[in-house]
């Protein structure tokens, strides 16, 4: 009898779907949604693209590149790592107008909170009852009318 081996010819597993909630998923998906290759973040990061690869497999736990993963895909170590909310990013509904005020506001669910509109320079008149906990210093418009 005669042994007969079977050669693979360039059989290719399937790939590894790569779980979103990782480190590894959202390097990969970021990297993507930027239409960049491995290389390409490779070489922003100053590492190879082994380097690339092997994150996005999870095979490495915590990068230790991983601040220039961060910068060159425009995101924070928490985002990669935890997969946090980006810290820096605010998603504001359409119908939303969003204003910062030079001091921290408690809610308080007792009282009724109104923005109003002085003059500059004119002096703001409050009636009994009413009293002023900050001044707007920035409002961010969610909508277009």
């Amino acid at each position: 009898m005669i042994d007969k081996k079977i050669a693979k010819k360039n059989v290719r597993e399937p790939k590894k779907e790569i779980d979103p909630n990782t480190l590894g998923g959202r390097v990969r998906w970021m990297r993507k949604s930027k239409g960049w290759s491995q290389t390409d973040l490779a070489n922003m990061c100053g590492v190879t693209y082994q380097n690339i690869q092997n994150c996005e497999m999870n095979a490495i736990k915590m990068p230790r590149y991983i601040k220039e993963i961060a910068n060159a895909l425009d995101t924070s170590i928490e985002y990669l790592v935890k997969g946090e909310t980006q810290p820096n990013v605010v998603h504001v509904p359409e119908n939303i107008t969003l204003v910062s005020a030079d001091t921290p506001i408690k809610p308080d669910s007792d009282a009724d909170y109104y923005v109003v509109k002085v003059k500059k320079n004119k002096q703001l008149f409050l009636p009994s009852g009413a009293e002023k906990v900050g001044k707007v210093n920035k409002v961010f418009i969610g909508h277009s009318n």
